[in-house]
């Protein structure tokens, strides 16, 4: 009796294992394949420009923490610090923006058929940032104007200029346009992936020194990230420097995604076989013990 019930312990504790490693692979492909579906096409922020003057003071020097984010199966989303000063600019204000890689999402339209609610219509939009913050070290209607907002392309508007929408699913209608950028905003905003922070964010030390941070997502995208800082005088652009992170994937993780790029057939093929595998592995495993 003794001797079954070791036997007993140890399937269990090899099927836990073997179950373990199973769903550590899974969400790995997961994750890769998450990705390939909603970046289909990754490009750099600076791949969408961003309206800046014909002329910009100098005076802002900036810097931060780090410059590359590597992103691994450890990787849980990463903190970097910004920090600079404002030089002889004589700014009353700092605002930052961060800009990532831009991605093609699809979105489905819900509206009533009969009684019901169900979607109706499925949107393609491409040039959508990943990620789009922006820190101020008071609120921006006191900074800028709104002229002054659009000039710098400060602002989520900003977005929606760069966004090209395909419906791929019912009859397109002008209305349509309003409704999509609004939901997008939102869900990223859920997401906490868009974000105005300007509730004294950034704070300026004796008028010459700022510094703030920016948190990175675990599901953070492969790319540049622009950083863009500005300064501000009475309203007016006093200095403007700009700023660089890049994330790249490293490892087992990598390779994943490299081929969930590049042979999303057989990925797909692959990852069902593992998972039906593993299920009936752990099936045999325990069918001489509990269920």
């Amino acid at each position: 009796m003794e001797t079954r019930a070791k036997k007993k312990r140890g399937r269990a504790r090899a099927g836990s294992l073997i179950l373990l490693l199973a769903l550590l692979g899974t969400a790995v492909m997961v994750r890769a394949q998450a990705g390939y579906e909603v970046n289909l096409e990754p490009k750099n922020a600076a791949d969408v420009p961003a309206a800046t003057p014909a002329h910009v003071p100098d005076g802002c020097v900036t810097d931060s923490s780090k410059a590359e984010i590597s992103v691994g199966l450890t990787y849980h989303g990463d903190i970097i610090e910004f920090f600079g000063t404002t030089g002889d600019t004589g700014a009353d204000a700092v605002v930052v923006i961060l800009r990532s890689p831009v991605e093609k999402v699809k979105l489905n339209q819900k509206g009533r058929v009969g009684p019901v609610w169900m979607s109706v219509k499925q949107h393609e939009v491409e040039n959508v940032p990943f990620m789009y913050k922006i820190h101020a070290s008071r609120p921006l209607a006191e900074i800028m104007s709104a002229e002054k907002a659009k000039e710098l392309g400060i602002g989520f508007d900003s977005i929606r200029s760069h966004l090209k929408i395909h419906t791929i699913k019912g009859l397109p209608d002008p209305a349509d346009e309003e409704l999509i950028f609004n939901g997008l905003v939102k869900l990223k905003k859920k997401q906490n992936l868009y974000k105005v922070d300007d509730q004294e964010r950034i704070s300026i030390k004796g008028r010459k020194l700022f510094k703030h941070y920016f948190t990175f997502p675990a599901a953070a995208k492969e790319g540049d990230y622009i950083v863009d800082t500005f300064l501000f005088r009475e309203g007016q652009l006093a200095g403007q420097s700009s700023d660089t992170i890049n994330v790249s994937k490293v490892g087992l993780e990598a390779k994943i995604v490299r081929w969930a790029n590049h042979y999303p057939k057989a990925y797909g093929i692959v990852a069902v076989l593992i998972a039906l595998s593993t299920g009936l592995l752990v099936g045999n495993i325990f069918k001489g013990g509990a269920h």
